[in-house]
């Protein structure tokens, strides 16, 4: 089991947008897959926000760029978008992007904390 919530710190000099994907069921109605992709989370330098991890899974997914053109990500693809947006990850969607999302282990770290 993960944790309830998910923290995410800007510990850099820039502001950081950050996406991030967390299993939700409601997705295997909707259209089979069980991962809900959300963005954006804006932070600030040395600004902290948490966001709910509503099933306590313990493997919760995030992408991250900062203004100075920095790109925290993974292996996991997944579509975004430049405007705030929240869509089951099996839904295509028209001006959407495909990043790769790196994974957070909640049943060992709290967050993450972005250097």
């Amino acid at each position: 089991m993960g944790r309830p919530t998910v923290s995410f710190t800007n510990s850099t000099g820039a502001k950081i947008n950050v996406a991030y994907m967390r299993r939700d069921f409601d997705c295997r109605e909707a259209c089979g897959d069980i991962w809900d992709v959300l963005g954006w989370i804006n932070l600030d330098p040395g600004e902290t926000e948490t966001r709910s991890n509503q099933t306590n899974n313990r493997w919760f997914y995030y992408y991250a760029e900062s203004d100075n053109g920095a790109i925290w990500s993974g292996v996991f693809s997944a579509e975004v978008t430049n405007t705030v947006f929240q869509k089951c990850k099996c839904q295509v969607s028209e001006g959407y992007r495909t990043v790769g999302f790196d994974v957070l282990d909640t049943d060992v770290y709290p967050g993450v904390n972005f250097i």
